[in-house]
């Protein structure tokens, strides 16, 4: 493939990208909340494109696709269980949109703060999100990077290609804000989708049409069928990977802000609906990719390796078409992460250890920190990992403020101290099976943190009685 064509094609495209930004800067104001939140005014289908693009990322197009080439059909089982999990964003979205606009809330970790009169747990909460997020984080850069050094033929490199989309995404999200992160998701949601459909005609070409996909996927019953070729569909690994999939909407704090970006609860329903809508389409359409590039390229062990691949065997144009498709997925999820860190910065961190500051002077703050963010990811990124293991290895270790996070929605008797308690406990128990290395019935250590949080949960808050923090004064109450 043409280097200049390719990088002359990206500049374009991040040109595009950060005209919606400026766009975006110009309509925002001043305030932590209308920089972070967008004011509260976002409507439904932009609410619907931003949410769908925060969530899929290089995770599917490149991630996925090479799951599920290498170990078949149990991936689209495992991506699935993510759509079910929306249940949660039907339970739990509505509540936390009206509770936000009651609070004032920006972020999940302010949640957390004000749910339990706790600027300490804000503070950990905050804190543990930046720790956690990094590998996804950098799991967008290695997908892009690896795609880009490819189709160059090495002209540009892994690091290069890693620079260039990790500055580009921070450039333009660090100018405009929500807003042009909302605005510029939107665009690159529907690059994301044309472009899988784009690229699942291509690979059916490549392997002889439909019908004789169909026939040679028949030939390889391995690929349709559980553990897979290599076993890597085993119970306890489904387990291990579906658990922190199902819980991903309430998890993950860039999903979670979501929540409080809409104008009103008509257009988070229909944010909802629509990113539920736009999630089967596109899981259907990248997992059958998967399966036909096992076919048109038989072999193949590097997961990373797949799409880059089959990049490389279609029509030059319709290759860069896909190629801005996946860097607008990464860039979308990338962008999405790095405000949302920010905001836990400067309104967690910030005004929790100087309560003092202005909204204007945190914000400055919460800004340049995004620089540090960028610095450890684009670093993490060149360890070079696998980005499914890298993603699902972030969920995971977010599941252990989960147990916090839904008891301080739904029960009134989970105070400061319980809640505490069971986030350290979960991080705890994760990272010492982690360090020590033990594989409790192959079930993933995050696993049995998210368990160990649990139960640390419960126990003390019935032991407890009525919580006796001031999280149940009339205020955190009578709204939840």
């Amino acid at each position: 493939m043409n280097p200049v064509w390719v990088v002359t094609s990206i500049l374009a495209f991040f040109a595009f990208c950060f005209f919606v930004a400026h766009w975006g800067k110009l309509k925002t104001g001043k305030s932590i909340e209308e920089y972070f939140i967008a004011g509260r005014k976002v409507g439904g289908l932009i609410a619907a494109l931003t949410y769908s693009a925060t969530t899929y990322s290089a995770f599917m197009m490149v991630g996925l696709v090479g799951l599920t080439a290498i170990h078949g059909v149990g991936a689209l089982g495992f991506e699935l269980i993510y759509l079910m999990g929306l249940v949660l964003a039907v339970v739990f979205g509505l509540k936390l949109h009206i509770i936000g606009k009651k609070w004032e809330l920006i972020t999940p970790a302010h949640f957390m703060a004000k749910r339990y009169n706790s600027p300490l747990m804000g503070l950990t909460v905050a804190l543990l999100y930046h720790v956690f997020l990094i590998p996804y984080m950098a799991a967008q850069l290695i997908g892009s990077g690896t795609l880009l050094s490819s189709l160059t033929g090495g002209v540009l490199s892994f690091e290069a290609g890693t620079l260039i989309v990790g500055v580009m995404a921070f450039l333009y999200t660090l100018w405009g804000g929500m807003r042009a992160v909302a605005w510029t998701d939107a665009v690159q949601a529907l690059l994301m989708l044309s472009s899988s459909i784009l690229m699942l005609v291509l690979v059916f070409q490549l392997a002889g049409g439909f019908g004789n996909a169909i026939i040679k996927l028949a030939e390889k019953p391995e690929l349709l069928s559980l553990p897979g070729p290599y076993k890597r569909f085993t119970p306890q690994a489904f387990i291990s990977m579906t658990i922190p999939w199902f819980f991903f909407s309430i998890s993950n704090p860039q999903v979670v802000q979501r929540f409080f970006i809409t104008k009103d609860a008509r257009s988070l329903k229909n944010m909802i609906r629509g990113f539920l809508v736009f999630g089967f389409i596109y899981t259907v359409i990248v997992t059958l990719i998967g399966l036909v590039a096992s076919i048109v390229i038989p072999g193949v062990r590097d997961q990373n390796a797949v799409t880059p691949t089959l990049l490389t065997m279609i029509p030059e144009p319709l290759a860069i078409v896909v190629l801005i498709g996946i860097l607008a997925a990464s860039m979308s999820t990338l962008d999405s992460i790095m405000l949302t860190l920010s905001s836990e910065l400067s309104v967690s961190v910030v005004k929790t250890i100087k309560p003092s500051c202005s909204e204007e002077t945190a914000l400055k703050v919460g800004k340049a920190l995004m620089v540090l963010i960028l610095s450890a990811t684009i670093f993490f990124s060149f360890t070079k990992g696998l980005i499914v293991e890298l993603a699902l290895t972030s969920s995971s270790w977010l599941l252990q403020l989960v147990p916090a996070f839904i008891g301080g929605l739904i029960w009134k008797r989970c105070g400061a101290l319980s809640a505490g308690l069971s986030v350290f406990s979960g991080v705890a128990t994760a990272t010492l099976m982690f360090l020590l290395n033990i594989n409790a019935l192959d079930i993933d250590p995050g696993i049995w943190g998210f368990l160990i949080a649990t139960i640390v949960l419960v126990t003390l808050s019935l032991l407890r009685g009525a919580s006796t923090s001031r999280c149940g004064d009339a205020k955190a109450e009578s709204s939840l």
